[in-house]
């Protein structure tokens, strides 16, 4: 059976109680069963420690998403009341003055992570 490969997150008090025990002179290997992750996390969790004078939480990197929870909301509910609406109407009638446009395509994303994929319409017309 293979493992998956997935780093294991600590929160800020778990990394300061594992500094903590090596500032008491407790080794890192042990550190490492006793919070049940591997010895190389330790050593990178005390190594930042000593770079970054302190036990600090990182912002996850990447870009901010441009929809709001609520935003995503709206788009759910529009599309749900009228599921062949078009992503071009659903942007028209979710947008506010408060919040950026957002693009059709973060529409159409936000439809798919959902599961609502298969009902939206692209908006091209199409003529036969």
């Amino acid at each position: 059976m293979v493992r998956p490969f997935r780093k294991k997150t600590f929160t800020v008090d778990v990394r300061k109680s594992i500094v903590r025990g090596h500032e008491l002179g407790a080794h890192p290997k042990i550190l490492a069963t006793q919070f049940g992750c591997s010895s190389s996390q330790i050593y990178r969790i005390l190594k930042n420690n000593r770079v970054d004078d302190g036990v600090v939480h990182r912002q996850s990197p990447g870009r901010p998403r441009t929809t709001s929870r609520a935003l995503d909301r709206n788009i759910l509910r529009a599309c749900r009341k009228d599921p062949r609406r078009t992503s071009k109407d659903i942007q028209v009638s979710v947008t506010s003055p408060n919040e950026p446009v957002p693009s059709r395509r973060t529409i159409r994303r936000r439809l798919q992570v959902a599961g609502l994929h298969g009902l939206v319409s692209l908006g091209t017309a199409r003529t036969r």
